[in-house]
């Protein structure tokens, strides 16, 4: 308990100098993993792992083999995501059309769905590595051991979570707001290392600083089979739906798009360098992939203008657990897309400028 409370007092301390409070006072996986991790063995079921997800409201859980008589502990394996087990399920689950193989696959072990050899962290590494990788990898989760124990688990959410708490605590020290015209990103080269809380502010002010503009959109008319062959050419996991007019009407997530996918009844592939290629591994004359967008979009979608603040969507995606927000004008034309790891990139650039600030 002292530990930690001496660490928050350093941490304020920081923030009230204008330090860069997330380099210097909350450096490492350790400081923001969770320790209580949900674990699972490879013989439990699917089923079971579903009900673990929704009741606890996760998205990912690290499998461990059974510890033996030489063994104290149980083994790492893998992880399991949520997007695992959407494909391995029916779509026609509790449904009208619901049959007895759909049950039969929530007996499934996860023997057969668990990610081998993920990338893995250890409480030690630096928290902008820990992001990194999971930008790189284009994952949400990084499991954390200490040597071949499981000891936590780092994920975006803990990564958005630690920016918002940090953007509050600045708040409450009486964080100085910038003055005068934007600084350049360029610009903050020359500056003092005391200066890193309003150069953040500077660097990623609005949406417009971190959202991608060449977003790939479709029209409700398009198939999933477009859908999907849109998000394995651009290796990303939510499509806008627009009209004629280029105005947002929708959005759809690669998670809508296995849960709409049949249970899976040969053994899954090997993982490929095609983007989504094991999830969206579908036989070509399988009809629901000839289904119309309009049909299973979301049409109750998150937006923002280019000028919203930083701070303001990340506290936004946090809050509302949602993973993208899509950038429009004031007659809603699409302008662009943020996600989760556009915010992560844009810090990760930021940790990168302040590093080459002179003391």
């Amino acid at each position: 308990m002292t530990q930690n409370r001496s660490r928050l007092i350093d941490m304020i301390d920081d923030m009230c100098e204008g330090k860069d409070v997330l380099s210097h006072s909350v450096r490492n996986v350790k400081d923001i993993m969770t320790s209580e991790v949900k674990t699972l063995t490879l013989d439990d079921t699917i089923e079971t792992c579903l009900e673990i997800m929704t009741d606890n409201k996760i998205r990912h859980i690290p499998v461990v083999d059974i510890a033996t008589e030489k063994e104290a502990k149980p083994s790492f394996v893998g992880i399991v995501s949520q997007r695992d087990v959407f494909r391995q399920i029916s779509p026609y689950l509790e449904k009208i059309g619901q049959a007895d193989s759909d049950i039969k696959a929530l007996k499934q072990p996860l023997v057969q769905i668990v990610t081998r050899k993920p990338k893995c962290a250890s409480p030690e590494t630096p928290i902008q590595q820990a992001t990194a990788l999971m930008v790189e990898n284009r994952v949400d989760s990084v499991p954390v051991l200490f040597g071949h124990d499981l000891v936590g688990i780092v994920t975006a959410t803990d990564v958005l979570k630690l920016f918002v708490r940090l953007h509050a605590i600045g708040h409450l020290c009486g964080e100085k707001e910038q003055t005068g015209p934007k600084r350049r990103f360029v610009d903050l080269l020359a500056g003092n290392s005391d200066e890193a809380v309003s150069a953040l502010s500077s660097v990623l002010g609005t949406v417009k600083d971190i959202m991608t503009e060449q977003v790939v959109s479709l029209e409700e008319q398009d198939d999933l089979d477009k859908v999907m062959k849109a998000m394995q050419r651009g290796k990303f996991r939510h499509v806008p739906v627009v009209d004629k007019q280029n105005k947002l009407i929708g959005i759809i997530s690669d998670r809508d798009v296995l849960r709409l996918l049949p249970f899976r009844k040969s053994q899954r592939k090997p993982q490929s360098e095609v983007f989504r290629a094991e999830l969206f591994d579908v036989e070509p004359n399988e009809p629901v992939i000839h289904q119309q967008v309009y049909r299973i979009m979301n049409r109750k979608v998150i937006y923002v203008q280019p000028s919203c603040g930083f701070q303001d969507v990340v506290k936004m995606l946090h809050e509302m657990k949602i993973s993208c927000v899509p950038v429009t004008d004031k007659d809603k034309k699409l302008l662009g897309i943020v996600t989760v790891t556009d915010v992560m990139r844009g810090l990760l650039a930021a940790h990168a400028l302040f590093e080459k600030i002179p003391a």
